[in-house]
């Protein structure tokens, strides 16, 4: 008999080993992000960011979205319409704090290489 065991934090909790998870409705204009509002503004670096919009959102909003990426002097990496709306960008951190804003916008999130880890256990 084959078992996989997945290593999966339940809906709503950000670290490994936490017990409760965090409420996953927030007021409009504040959509989450996992990128520090502390950080210090940056002029020589970009963030590689997700931006997910919610279901929904008119195709002008989130091209004017997009547009003021570009304007920011940022530059859109990936445009997503299937399996959820929105963009994959590499935006200046203040770009990344307006974006949070958007009444729209569902989450932002930094953009990097996902793996899935899997072990399998055999019992006999």
């Amino acid at each position: 008999m084959n078992f996989a065991a997945t290593n999966l934090l339940p809906v709503g909790t950000k670290t490994p080993g936490a017990n409760t998870a965090e409420p996953l409705a927030i007021p409009a204009g504040t959509a989450p992000s996992t990128i520090p509002n502390t950080a210090p503004l940056r002029t020589d670096g970009m963030n590689k960011v997700i931006v997910v919009f919610k279901a929904g959102t008119p195709e002008e909003e989130i091209k004017a979205a997009e547009e003021g990426v570009l304007s920011s002097g940022g530059q859109i990496t990936q445009r997503y319409r299937s399996a959820l709306l929105g963009f994959a960008a590499a935006v200046p951190d203040n770009q990344v704090r307006l974006l949070t804003l958007h009444e729209r916008i569902d989450y932002v999130e930094p953009d990097s290489e996902v793996t899935a880890y899997v072990s399998s256990l055999i019992r006999s």
